[in-house]
């Protein structure tokens, strides 16, 4: 099941990029409205995952360190599992 999703991810990953991007455009009118929630939800998630997984994923994948932070803070898994997976990162 997880190679399954994790295909389906690496496969659509433009599609991904795009959706991220509405959802941080969603999240920006919100916060511009004082509803901030969404906004900090999606860093807080990003930052996590930046620190866990996508500093390491981006290095093993040959990307620079200032690369990997920017991708991982706009997309977070949307970049680092296509990333992963086109690098044999993965263990299944």
């Amino acid at each position: 099941m997880k190679k399954l999703i994790c295909t389906i991810i690496a496969k659509l990953e433009y599609i991904d990029y795009a959706l991220v991007i509405v959802l941080w455009a969603i999240g920006a009118v919100l916060t511009i409205v004082g509803f901030p929630w969404i906004t900090l939800g999606i860093v807080a998630m990003h930052a996590t995952e930046l620190v866990t997984i996508g500093l390491k994923a981006g290095k093993r994948g040959g990307e620079g360190m200032l690369y990997s932070i920017a991708m991982c803070m706009m997309f977070g898994f949307t970049w680092w599992v296509p990333l992963k997976m086109k690098t044999n990162q993965f263990d299944f």
